[in-house]
């Protein structure tokens, strides 16, 4: 369904719709058809004003089985966000198959960012890679972007960092300093990702990784003396940036960006705005 108009002999589907009001033209919330006797909404204008979380906006509009074309206004200083990694922070799916959202973003939608990576212990064991990033826009059915916001997957977590030993002479005496390695730090998101926890064993203080923040990548945990480089973890990512490796024996690799969008063939953009993340 949808509205469509005839522009020199060629059907078109419109995105925007106006009617005149006593002499003003303005955009109405909902247009309705009879069909059959049964009246059916097949242009529909809603505007965003508050931050949500895991929005899904079919659930949201309360849930259409129709055609129709959504337009869509999320407003400058809105925030739509993920409460983890496994949610996405907004959602257009689910639609019947001739629905179109034309989706005006004016504010921010980004996922949630990646925890850090555990350090590896002493004996090698234990380690993890930092987690990867949220994704931010998620859509199965046919988009059309207007971005002048932001629309940023969250940032992959900090690699835990490995172990190291260094033996250190004076004269005929030595001594051997041990390190776990260090935990990574969170990725950056509106929900950010937690700091990874240090390695166990070892003679010497480890730290673990600093939670990401909403811009940027948790700092990696590292050791005391000589393990602030030998053990270090890796940084969390920023907004849709990777999170960084430890270094040592056997650390451990940081996690990838999250998606800014998931479902790039079903989307057109009018306008880019700010992206950053990976896109599939």
């Amino acid at each position: 369904m949808g509205i469509h108009v005839n522009d020199g002999g060629t059907w078109k589907r419109s995105n925007q719709v106006y009617v005149n009001d006593g002499g003003t033209w303005k955009e109405p919330h909902e247009i309705y058809i009879n069909d059959g006797g049964t009246w059916k909404v097949v242009h529909k204008l809603i505007t965003i004003t508050s931050n949500q979380v895991n929005l899904n906006l079919r659930t949201y509009i309360g849930s259409p089985t129709t055609d129709l074309t959504l337009r869509t206004t999320i407003n400058a200083g809105v925030t739509i966000y993920a409460t983890s990694t496994a949610n996405n922070s907004l959602t257009i799916s689910g639609f019947s198959a001739g629905t179109e959202v034309y989706l005006i973003n004016n504010g921010t939608i980004i996922g949630m960012g990646g925890v850090g990576g555990r350090g590896t212990d002493y004996n090698g064991n234990n380690g993890a890679n930092g987690g990867t990033g949220g994704t931010a826009l998620y859509t199965r059915n046919t988009l059309k972007v207007q971005n002048a916001g932001t629309i940023a997957g969250g940032g992959g977590g900090g690699g835990g960092g490995g172990y190291a030993s260094r033996t250190y002479s004076s004269g005929k005496s030595s001594s051997t300093s041990t390190w776990a390695g260090g935990g990574g730090g969170g990725g950056a998101g509106i929900n950010a990702g937690g700091g990874g926890v240090r390695g166990n064993g070892g003679n010497t203080t480890v730290y673990n990784g600093a939670a990401g923040t909403s811009t940027a990548g948790g700092v990696g945990g590292a050791g005391d003396g000589d393990g602030a480089s030998l053990v270090k973890a890796g940084n969390g990512g920023g907004r849709g940036a990777a999170g960084g490796n430890g270094v040592g024996t056997n650390f451990r690799s940081g996690g990838a960006a999250g998606y800014y969008l998931d479902g790039n063939s079903y989307t057109t953009w009018i306008s880019t705005g700010t992206r950053q993340g990976r896109v599939v």
